[in-house]
């Protein structure tokens, strides 16, 4: 079996709906939070690259402070990261599995990118007000801190309410 197919399948037994393009070797993943995200597979390196695609593209008078806000954003998260194209100027949340030899079964292949799959749009979530309050004119060292401190705040009114 094609190592496409087999992303394939293992993201439908995550609970996944998807488009396969063979062509391309990329798979678009609907997504509850982030709308669609982007599998690229890497069938030499048996990789799959997951990118949660912010859905405004950067205007070139905002790309120094969304470019700052990106670096100080992926110093920030434990797992995946922020990216900007400089060449699209579309901003990005990326996670990466490189199996490489390891065999996994179906059901552990499903698992681990049932869990890439989360790991990459929490962070485009976490981060996507921030990227659209420095679109807006904000500073990006306050949207990061912002964005950084969102989930505490959060997990502290659950624990209080």
């Amino acid at each position: 079996m094609m190592f496409l197919d087999e992303v394939a399948e293992a993201l439908v037994q995550a609970g996944r709906s998807l488009e396969i393009d063979p062509d391309l070797s990329t798979i678009d993943v609907s997504s509850a939070s982030a709308g669609q995200v982007l599998a690229v597979v890497r069938p030499v390196a048996r990789a799959v690259t997951f990118y949660a695609v912010h859905p405004v593209l950067v205007p070139a008078e905002s790309l120094a402070a969304v470019s700052e806000l990106v670096v100080r954003g992926t110093a920030d998260l434990l797992d995946a990261a922020l990216e900007v194209d400089l060449a699209t100027a579309a901003v990005a949340a990326r996670f990466a599995v490189v199996l490489d030899e390891l065999e996994l079964d179906p059901d552990q292949l499903a698992a681990l990118l049932d869990a890439a799959l989360d790991a990459v749009e929490a962070a485009a979530d976490q981060y996507r007000d921030a990227i659209d309050d420095v679109l807006a004119g904000a500073d990006p060292r306050t949207a990061a801190a912002a964005a950084r401190r969102a989930p505490v705040e959060a997990l502290s009114a659950e624990l209080d309410g």
